[in-house]
């Protein structure tokens, strides 16, 4: 009886060794598809790309993308080195900063063709232009910010002061809040940072910065904004022309500054510190008349050497779905179309921008940066009394006419 009961054993588990070996040799292991993001927070803050992902794989068994988050401090670093010597090493889709789309270009393939009508449509205009390059679309809204002026509101009521709209309130308020050296009315950059306050105070008073026949500084409206920025020196901080934008963010952090022009990155990282309590809300960029929201924005791109461009448009394509928008405006943001979400008004760092986005502008992406290199020349050649105001703009849109 024991030799029966071991002889059907050893039959048994032939059977199943064999019928395991068959399963093996058809099975396929999934292809796995790489996407590099730019985070170093909490790992649960990633849950809306998460569910982004896990939608994908569960309806894709042969291929599986695989979330890959990084410091934000080695992006362009790595960029750069999947745009060259390490191209081989590049990931199959990455998030682009839309300032950076210029450079990168290379390392990007064009997604204006592969986009169905009704998937572009799902976007503001202003937005898709944010990620175009030449007349390339090189990524899909991924993530959206803008820049505003934010202010201490504690001090504006203390002072019974409203919140500006205009940039006459604006340098009001800086006035009756400037009380140095421990508070400045406001945090004005001299170098990085102040090329693009100066085009938003332009867009503000009615100004183009770029047309068809090429670049306008020279304006009535440039005029107007670059003696504005003069006069708001009289509020700020000492040696303007001497200060980054990232140093008046510490500053305005350290509750030195009562406003500062910034980015909604930054105010929603800062807020989220352990040591800063001041009351703070950002507002719209003031204006004219209608209020001017200046887009940033992170992009999601396909890198030309992946091996696994259908798979990768197939997510591309179901990131541009209204309710995927609207799943990713949960990492903070602002709604990219009119069907992809929605922002409270009452929150301190999206809601005054969040109503805005559709009449939001934008620069062309190959010439916003030397717009902005211009602008700062403009403003160092009046600051510092080498020109006149209209002189200053003159030289810089000479200049910058050279380069075209």
């Amino acid at each position: 009886m024991r030799a029966l009961i071991a002889g059907l054993t050893v039959i048994l588990s032939a059977l199943i060794i064999g019928g395991a070996a068959g399963q093996e040799t058809d099975y396929q292991p999934p292809r796995f598809i790489q996407l590099f993001v730019w985070h170093d927070g909490p790992v649960t803050e990633l849950a809306p790309i998460q569910n982004l992902v896990a939608r994908y794989n569960l309806n894709h068994h042969d291929y599986r993308i695989v979330l890959n988050p990084h410091p934000p401090s080695t992006a362009y670093q790595r960029l750069q080195a999947w745009s060259g010597p390490e191209r081989m090493t590049a990931p199959d889709m990455v998030v682009v900063p839309n300032a950076w789309l210029p450079q990168f270009k290379g390392l990007l393939r064009s997604l204006g063709a592969a986009l169905h009508a009704s998937q572009r449509a799902v976007f503001y205009p202003q937005v898709l232009d944010l990620f175009t390059t030449a007349g390339r679309l090189q990524a899909v809204p991924w993530r959206l910010g803008g820049r505003g002026l934010v202010v201490r509101t504690d001090l504006f009521a203390e002072a019974g002061l409203d919140l500006p709209r205009t940039w006459e309130d604006v340098r009001k308020a800086a006035q009756k809040l400037h009380k140095p050296p421990d508070i400045y009315g406001i945090g004005l950059p001299g170098c990085q940072g102040a090329g693009e306050m100066l085009t938003e105070m332009i867009w503000a008073l009615g100004g183009n910065l770029h047309t068809e026949e090429g670049y306008t500084l020279a304006t009535d409206a440039g005029t107007e904004a670059l003696q504005l920025y003069r006069q708001l020196t009289e509020f700020a901080q000492p040696e303007v022309l001497t200060w980054r934008l990232a140093e008046l963010e510490n500053l305005f952090a350290e509750g030195r500054l009562a406003m500062l022009v910034t980015d909604t990155w930054w105010l929603q990282h800062i807020v989220t510190q352990p040591d800063f309590d001041l009351p703070v809300q950002m507002i719209a960029l003031p204006a004219a008349e209608e209020s001017v929201t200046h887009l940033i924005g992170e992009g999601l791109g396909i890198v030309n050497g992946s091996s696994h461009q259908e798979q990768c448009l197939e997510f591309v394509r179901m990131v541009c779905q209204p309710e995927s928008q609207a799943e990713l405006l949960k990492l903070g943001g602002l709604p990219s179309g009119p069907h992809c979400g929605e922002v409270s008004r009452a929150d301190p760092i999206w809601g005054a921008l969040a109503a805005t986005v559709s009449q939001s502008q934008s620069l062309l992406a190959q010439s916003r940066q030397r717009i902005f290199d211009a602008l700062r020349w403009a403003l160092y050649l009046s600051l510092s009394g080498r020109q006149d105001v209209t002189s200053a703009l003159e030289s810089a849109e000479a200049a910058l006419s050279a380069l075209q």
